[in-house]
């Protein structure tokens, strides 16, 4: 009898999982969130958040909002807001980065004394060293950087 019931119990375990496998096959998430919002991305009031383990910093909440949404429609985990302290610590803030990885180019807005707006382009000889400046000035990029460095 305990072997009928160890038998069922696998049964039963391999067609969960097999509903499992079926129903993560057809979860579409492409557009299960649609808020978009207009973000200025000139209004600084930094975000703070780990994302694969990693420090990132976005220039504001409606930014960071929107990001978020974009991670949902790709089937991502959100991504949660927590304090600078935390985000820069050593282990997520890193201080050194491994060679090979592609240059990219990422823009970052700025508000000069005058309440003049711009951006500048700079190019990293990674995306790591790239979060490692934003990480360690308190600078957020915004978008995707681009692969290859500034033109």
């Amino acid at each position: 009898m305990p072997n009928v019931i160890v038998n069922l119990s696998l049964i039963f375990l391999f067609l969960g999982g097999i509903f499992h496998l079926n129903e993560a096959q057809t979860t579409d998430c492409s557009n299960s969130c649609i808020f978009r919002a207009r973000c200025t991305p000139y209004y600084k009031d930094l975000v703070w958040s780990v994302v694969d383990r990693v420090c990132r910093v976005f220039q504001n909440g409606c930014i960071f909002a929107n990001e978020n949404c974009m991670r949902a429609n790709r089937c991502l985990p959100p991504m949660v807001a927590t304090t600078k302290e935390e985000c820069t610590k050593e282990i997520y803030c890193p201080r050194w980065c491994s060679r090979g990885a592609p240059p990219v180019c990422a823009w970052f807005p700025y508000t000069d004394s005058n309440g003049n707006t711009g951006g500048r382009d700079m190019s990293f000889g990674s995306r790591c060293l790239l979060d490692m400046y934003a990480c360690r000035n308190e600078q957020a990029y915004v978008n995707e950087p681009r692969i290859g460095s500034c033109t």
